[in-house]
């Protein structure tokens, strides 16, 4: 039986670090894409989120979640239902802000044995099959979690991962100062084992008000005996246009770039 895979975007943050915009950073316009009008093919401007939705499209899944704040209505007024995209879109508002995990356990409820695909609404990620090489390899190590992962020169911003050369994670470590680590992981993808374990990592913490971010779990995960893999992406490019110098570089890059 062909697994069925679901994608979560969790998009409520609040976008500090790119004030001013007007309108939520993940529906902010980076490059083009085409679309048919009256048997002419137009160029409109394109979401920056569509590029994660993209690749979660291509990989296989036909329905997705979309994990909002209780500001930001203009997503699902950009993408709807997901009908002009070829899927189903639903929409989890995350009412208090407690990070990323807490976003992602919002879709628990709606999920049985889906292979989950995890991205960010504001990055751009290069290759643009990278969502389907990862799958691949998921699947053919039966891994728990598996990390899409990419170079990078400010670690300090990213969660980073050290990893084997069959691509075992040996561990994650959450935006170091100082580090020999190379690798940064960008998206993901994980089975319902990993979702329940979440959960029960999340519960566990209880109403501490402990920080959680989803590299802990990731370590967590990969303590209690989870079989975590990684897929490097050498030449790979991971756009973070959550940042003003990679939002200009963005928008820079993708001024004239249409979508196939």
């Amino acid at each position: 039986m062909k697994e069925v895979v679901v994608g979560i975007i969790p998009a409520a943050g609040q976008g500090t670090r790119v004030a001013c915009l007007p309108c939520s950073k993940e529906i902010f316009p980076i490059g083009f894409r085409t679309v048919n009008t009256d048997h002419h093919v137009n160029w409109v401007p394109k979401a920056v989120g569509l590029y994660t939705m993209e690749q979660m499209i291509k990989t296989g899944a036909r329905r997705i979640f979309v994990v909002i704040g209780k500001e930001k209505w203009d997503i699902p007024k950009y993408f709807g239902n997901g009908a002009k995209f070829g899927i189903s879109i639903a929409y989890l508002l995350q009412e208090h802000l407690s990070g990323i995990p807490g976003a992602l356990d919002l879709a628990r409820p709606w999920l049985k044995d889906e292979v989950v695909l995890f991205g960010m609404p504001d990055t751009i990620i290069e290759p643009r099959d990278a969502f389907a090489q990862a799958l691949r390899v998921h699947k053919s190590t039966k891994a728990d979690v598996t990390l899409g992962a990419f170079p990078t020169s400010t670690p300090e911003r990213f969660g980073m991962v050290k990893f084997a050369a069959d691509g075992r994670l040996i561990y994650a470590e959450d935006k170091p100062f100082r580090t020999d680590l190379e690798y940064m992981w960008g998206f993901a993808c994980w089975g319902r084992t990993f979702v329940d374990f979440m959960a029960d990592y999340l519960q566990k913490i209880g109403e501490s008000q402990q920080e959680v971010v989803i590299g802990d779990i990731f370590q967590a995960g990969l303590d209690a005996g989870l079989c975590m893999q990684v897929v490097p992406f050498a030449q790979g490019r991971y756009i973070d246009i959550g940042v003003p110098r990679d939002l200009m570089s963005a928008v820079s890059r993708f001024s004239s770039y249409v979508a196939e």
